[in-house]
């Protein structure tokens, strides 16, 4: 289960975001993330939230399903885990 009550879909365009990162995003929010290297673009809805840590290089850490992190061009290695995107919130 999602912090925000769902099963959780590996496969869904969904996120989680850090608990660290201010001001919060309500769940349900829509987000469009874009991969700074390809160009690629995937809306995901957040309806989870994490612990990992917000940090100066990460300001805006998003934990992406694999799903969507696969499309936007994300290699599901757990050493190269992390791509630089940039977002914009939808509503």
């Amino acid at each position: 289960m999602t912090a925000g009550g769902e099963v959780f879909d590996n496969n869904a365009d969904t996120a989680a975001i850090s608990l660290s990162r201010q001001p919060q995003l309500p769940f349900g929010t829509r987000v469009q993330v874009t991969n700074v290297a390809n160009g690629r673009s995937v809306t995901v809805r957040i309806n989870d939230r994490g612990t990992f840590t917000q940090t100066p290089q990460e300001p805006k850490c998003l934990d992406l399903t694999d799903g969507a992190f696969s499309r936007l061009g994300g290699v599901l290695d757990p050493d190269a885990g992390h791509i630089v995107v940039t977002q914009q919130v939808l509503g």
